[in-house]
C-alpha cells in the first residue's frame, strides 16, 4: 500500500482512498499515520431514533483546517456540511427600521419598529396571540413589497388570523405575488441538520426580507439542548449575514418562568417581547411588554392588547383587574 501511495505521488496523481474504520484506530491498517496527507473521518450515529452523519478532518498536511466535528447531509444537490464554529461575528449593522404591523407596538419601540436585520424573540403561553402577532408582522412585510417566509402551515394562519388583520388579508393574494411563502414540516420528520439545511435552501431560493419561525420550540425535541442552541445560532447568523429580519416564536408552558425558560436563547436575540395572560374577576386579559430591545429606546410598560374583528389593538398600560 505504501508503494502504491509513493507511485501515485511520483505521477502527480491525487488519490482518494476509502477505508473501513477499526475498533481502536481510524483505519484497520493505520495508513493515515504515515502516507496520507489528508484524513477525513466520517461517522453515522443514531440518537433518539434520529440518524445524523458527522464529519471531522483529522489531519491535513501543510494547511490550516478546522478540527471540530461537523454534521453533514447527503441530499438531492449533493453533500452539505453545516459548520457552526466557522461563523464570524462580522455582520453588517443597519439603522433602518421596519414596522411590526401593529402601530401601537411600533410606538412602544421608539415609534419606528424593529431594526432591519435584527433577530426577535416572541414568547408566550398557549393562546396568548403569538401567531396573530406574527401574522401582522408578515402582512406588514408583504405590504412593503419585501418577501416574507414562514415555517407555519399555509392553512393555519389563514384560518387563525384572517379576521384579526384589519385589511382582511388574504394569504393567497400575497403568495401569488411572490411576497409570501410558507414551508411546513413536522419536527420529527428528520434531524435538526436536515431542518436547518431545508431552511437555508428555502431562504436562498425565495430571498425574503423577513423570516418567521413559528414556533422554534417545536424543534427542541429533535435534539439535545446544545444541538438546539447550535442550530438556532447557525440560523440566526445566516439570516443576519443576509440582512434578513427574523422573528422566532417560543411556546412556554404555563407555570414556568418565561424569562428563565428562554435564557439560553435570549442572548442570540436583539429584541424580546413577552406575551402573558392575567386572570382575575372571571376574565382573562392578554398583555405584552418589551423585555429588551438592543440599541433603541423602548417602553417599560405592560400593555393590554385585544384581538377582535378589527385586528389587534394595544391599549393603555395594564393596571390589574377592575375592582367590583
Amino acid at each position: 500500500m505504501r508503494r502504491l501511495f509513493r507511485w501515485l505521488k511520483d505521477k502527480g496523481v491525487t488519490a482518494v482512498i476509502t477505508a473501513e474504520r477499526g475498533r481502536d484506530q481510524l483505519t484497520r491498517h493505520g495508513l493515515e499515520e504515515y502516507v496520507s496527507d489528508c484524513v477525513i473521518l466520517l461517522d453515522h450515529r443514531v440518537n433518539e431514533q434520529i440518524a445524523t452523519r458527522h464529519l471531522r478532518v483529522v489531519k491535513y498536511r501543510g494547511a490550516l483546517h478546522g478540527t471540530n466535528e461537523f454534521p453533514f447531509l447527503i441530499g438531492d444537490e449533493g453533500i452539505s456540511v453545516l459548520p457552526i464554529t466557522s461563523l464570524g461575528l462580522n455582520h453588517k449593522i443597519s439603522t433602518e427600521r421596519i414596522a411590526t404591523g401593529i402601530p401601537r407596538l411600533d410606538a412602544m419601540l421608539g415609534g419606528r419598529g424593529f431594526f432591519r436585520g435584527s433577530s426577535i424573540l416572541l414568547t408566550g403561553t398557549p393562546g396568548t396571540g403569538k401567531t396573530i402577532v406574527s401574522a401582522n408582522f408578515a402582512q406588514a412585510a408583504a405590504r412593503r413589497g419585501s418577501g416574507c417566509s414562514s415555517s407555519r402551515s399555509r392553512n393555519r394562519p389563514t384560518r387563525s388570523s384572517a379576521t384579526c388583520i384589519p385589511s382582511g388579508c388574504v394569504w393567497s393574494h400575497w403568495s401569488k405575488r411572490r411576497l409570501l411563502r410558507f414551508h411546513s414540516a413536522r419536527p420529527s420528520l428528520y434531524g435538526l441538520e436536515m431542518h436547518l439545511a431545508t431552511m437555508f435552501k428555502e431562504i436562498a431560493a425565495f430571498q425574503p426580507a423577513v423570516v418567521i419561525v413559528d414556533p422554534i420550540t417545536s424543534l427542541m425535541d429533535a435534539g439535545t439542548a446544545s444541538e438546539c442552541r447550535g442550530m438556532v445560532t447557525r440560523l440566526v447568523d445566516y439570516l443576519k449575514a443576509g440582512q434578513v429580519t427574523s422573528l422566532f416564536t417560543s411556546l412556554t408552558q404555563a407555570g414556568h418562568s418565561l424569562q428563565q425558560s428562554e435564557a439560553s436563547m435570549s442572548s442570540l436575540m436583539d429584541s424580546w417581547i413577552l406575551l402573558q395572560d392575567f386572570e382575575g374577576n372571571g376574565e382573562r386579559n392578554r398583555v405584552l411588554y418589551v423585555l429588551k430591545a438592543r440599541g433603541m429606546k423602548h417602553s417599560n410598560q405592560i400593555r393590554e392588547f385585544l384581538i377582535s374583528d378589527h385586528g389587534i389593538d394595544v391599549v393603555d398600560a395594564y393596571i390589574g383587574p377592575a375592582a367590583c
